[in-house]
């Protein structure tokens, strides 16, 4: 499994939260802080187990989301393509992804966003 650290620093891409996930069709929501400043694109980054995305929302701090239909199953250890942010002000509040994963495993994948300036 890679170091989620050493990916970061490698590609200057900052870790700006993650979530465990929680169920087999479902959604979670990563919560970032408004001082982690502006993007302009982000990655999601899958550990522990796969997980089949659906979409995830980007919701910003001007009130404003971005939609992104992802449709892709992400192994553990994998991640989703870099996916470019529409637009200025790109504070990143939170993000909800919509998933589904493996129910009836007793690993829960966890799902960390990656954000670059």
């Amino acid at each position: 499994m890679a170091n989620t650290t050493t990916i970061s620093a490698q590609n200057d891409w900052k870790v700006l939260g993650s979530a465990k996930v929680h169920g087999h069709a479902d959604h979670d929501e990563i919560w970032v802080t408004g001082m982690e400043g502006d993007f302009k694109a982000v990655k999601l980054m899958v550990e522990n187990e796969g997980i089949e995305f659906n979409r995830v929302v980007l919701h910003f701090a001007n009130g404003t989301k971005q939609e992104l239909n992802i449709r892709r199953f992400i192994p553990a250890g994998g991640e989703t393509k870099v996916l470019d942010l529409n637009g200025d002000d790109r504070v990143i509040k939170k993000v909800d992804f919509y998933y589904e994963s493996k129910a009836s495993s007793k690993t829960k994948a966890k799902v960390v966003l990656y954000g670059k300036r």
